[in-house]
């Protein structure tokens, strides 16, 4: 308290880092002091340097997180002591009012912290938490001060009002605002030609939050209608030849519009008639910033390509398959960039992942129908061609984009990609073995899987390989932990693919497995919570590879080489069932793929009645409970639960 108001400036700066550090360690222990810290905080905010303001802000704003997260937690042992309801009605003035403190030009810099972002920020987390309380907070500013312009500054207020309006959409019920927004909607596309750049940059960013948090398609009455579209997409569109600053929040805004539409019933949707158009609009905005300087409208312009067509209807599917014969020549464009130095190689990296990307979401558009998947054939020569050209380029990200695209491409093609692999396996042999770079590695694996399943007995001439890399990999301290499970995942597609063929690895593998099997379970007692969410990643491997082991080598291999193993599984599997409670349920995933081995063992192998029933742990059977009554996994767990049922009556 009294270092808050020492003389010294940095003492004061550093009083209040210490009380919001205390706030995010120690929220429980607050409440007999919140009122002299809201005292102390609300002065140093509105008298004080904006240094100070800037973290007494901060308090707040931790805060708010903190309270976010209790109230979506829902965790009794975590209650929130609702510090921000309390605080709102005297805080949000304050708020407002430095949301007025704009640096001119600041719109040009998305890394700028000063006291109107900083307020902002702290408006928008403390919305997540008040919810529909802050409605009444905040329009009255808004209605007065977003069309103001009486005198040139007025500039500040139009554009603090149209920021406070886009803060506020996350937080309150839809329905409690959706006549205002549709008001306010034609009013801000008209604001998007405001005379000040500020106020078009915010504009632009409030119209592409309406799309992110109003137009749904749970949400009644839509917002977005083929009434309503025209005209947005005619100011949008022509937005994007604004300065870079807007054309980077319009293309956003075009991604949240196509988003909305993701879920779209029907062959045809309001966004059809606009799709080529857009496409071609941001095609161009991505050429006019092809430079360095400007590459995260780039990026910007690319990511909105991909959203449009995931969302594309039947109806432009048509326009989808054209696109592929656009991509392809702006990939040899990139191989033609002078790439002398660091930073120019860079760009052409980028550059080029980013149109893999664009590949990837095409193919697996066209992949959704088995009709327009015929589609992609024409041009799997010249695809291949490219990408593997792109395999060249040693960037790391360009190789991960370039695999993924790899992975789609093979499952539009399915067995026809097999003409591709002697071409494409030292690539993929290269990605299978840069650990180092361990996403790389990561998506080369599961790309592997996605090969296997789609070549089926193609990928057998490889297989020596691929094996001895994948578990000389899993012997390695210093491959990331991440990539293991997936090795293991990959050793069930292999052996699902190549059948009886996989014995030749099956000790080996075996081996494996029961040591990530005797480590899941010593990881899962220590009951350390950070390593949960790995320890169910490692789970799926390991059921994952048996599954696809047991299904691929047949009754007859089973019974020879497994039966003695499957004592380990039941009782791994048991582990895993033995940690639910009334409280506290399984990882859905891992459940659904723990019943569905014992489906494949039961059904698999014979007389496996006295395996369940004398099984030391029989907590499996909480698992299979726990799927027969889940909606979510019901179905897909029904046969196995059915088989399980067999086995144990027989």
């Amino acid at each position: 308290r009294q270092s808050g108001k020492a003389s010294e400036i940095r003492i004061r700066v550093a009083s209040f880092e210490c009380l919001h550090e205390i706030a995010a360690l120690y929220y429980a222990k607050l409440v007999p002091y919140m009122t002299e810290i809201y005292n102390i905080t609300v002065k140093a905010v509105r008298e004080d340097q904006e240094d100070v303001g800037l973290q007494a802000l901060e308090f707040w704003s931790t805060i708010a997180e903190e309270e976010y997260d209790r109230l979506t937690e829902e965790d009794p042992d975590l209650p929130s002591h609702n510090f921000i309801k309390a605080a709102a009605p005297h805080l949000v003035p304050d708020l407002l009012k430095l949301l007025t403190k704009q640096e001119e030009g600041q719109e040009q810099d998305d890394t700028t912290w000063n006291i109107s972002i900083a307020a902002g920020t702290c408006l928008g987390l403390a919305a997540r938490v008040v919810q529909n309380d802050i409605v009444p907070m905040v329009m009255p500013f808004i209605q007065e001060n977003i069309s103001k312009n009486t005198t040139p500054e007025d500039w500040r207020l139009r554009e603090a009002a149209t920021f406070a309006f886009g803060l506020i959409l996350d937080g309150p019920e839809p329905k409690l605002f959706i006549d205002t927004i549709k008001q306010a909607l034609g009013y801000l596309l008209q604001a998007i030609k405001d005379p000040h750049p500020y106020v078009k940059d915010t504009t632009a960013w409030t119209i592409g939050r309406i799309f992110e948090f109003l137009h749904d398609n749970t949400i009644e009455p839509s917002l977005i209608t083929r009434e309503t579209l025209p005209p947005i997409m005619a100011v949008l569109l022509e937005a994007l030849k604004d300065e870079s600053h807007i054309a980077y929040r319009i293309c956003c805004a075009i991604s949240q519009l196509a988003m909305g539409f993701q879920d779209h019933q029907g062959s045809t949707s309001p966004m059809s008639p606009f799709f080529k158009d857009s496409i071609a609009a941001l095609l161009q905005c991505a050429q006019r910033h092809a430079n360095y300087e400007h590459s995260k409208v780039q990026i910007s312009a690319f990511e909105a390509i991909n959203d449009l067509v995931r969302s594309a209807s039947r109806d432009t599917l048509d326009v989808v398959a054209q696109l592929i014969m656009v991509v392809l020549p702006e990939i040899d464009k990139t191989f033609q960039l002078p790439a002398t130095s660091a930073e120019a190689r860079e760009k052409q990296a980028e550059v080029q992942g980013q149109l893999c990307g664009v590949l990837q979401v095409i193919v697996q558009k066209l992949s959704e129908e088995d009709d327009t998947k015929a589609g992609v054939l024409p041009y799997a020569d010249q695809i291949m061609e490219k990408v593997l050209h792109i395999f060249n380029n040693r960037s790391a990200t360009v190789h991960e984009e370039a695999m993924l695209a790899v992975g789609a491409f093979s499952y539009a093609l399915g067995k026809q990609f097999t003409k591709y692999l002697p071409a494409f396996f030292p690539y993929l042999r290269v990605g299978l073995t840069n650990y180092q770079e361990w996403q790389v590695c990561l998506s080369t694996v599961g790309v592997l899987g996605d090969i296997c399943r789609n070549v089926e007995e193609g990928i057998l001439p490889h297989c020596d390989e691929v094996m001895s890399i994948l578990i000389t990999n899993l012997g390695r301290e210093d491959v990331h932990r991440t990539i293991k499970p997936q090795i293991l995942s990959s050793f069930g597609d292999i052996a699902l693919v190549i059948g009886d063929k996989f014995d030749k690895y099956l000790e080996a593998v075996l081996r494996v497995l029961k040591q990530a099997m005797a480590l899941s379970i010593q990881s899962a007692q220590t009951g350390d919570a950070d390593y949960m969410d790995y320890n169910n990643q490692l789970r799926h491997g390991i059921l994952d590879a048996y599954s696809g082991i047991i299904q691929g080598m047949g009754p007859a291999k089973c019974s020879q080489y497994l039966r003695t193993e499957v004592p380990d599984v039941i009782q791994f599997v048991a582990s895993i069932g033995a940690e639910v409670t009334p409280t506290q349920e399984p990882d859905e995933d891992v459940a659904k793929a723990s019943v569905n081995l014992l489906g494949d063992i039961c059904s698999c192998m014979q007389d496996m009645s006295s395996a369940l029933k004398l099984a030391p742990n029989k907590a499996w059977e909480a698992l299979v409970s726990y799927c027969s009554q889940n909606e979510n996994v019901q179905a897909d767990t029904e046969w196995a639960c059915q088989q399980i049922e067999h086995a144990v009556r027989s």
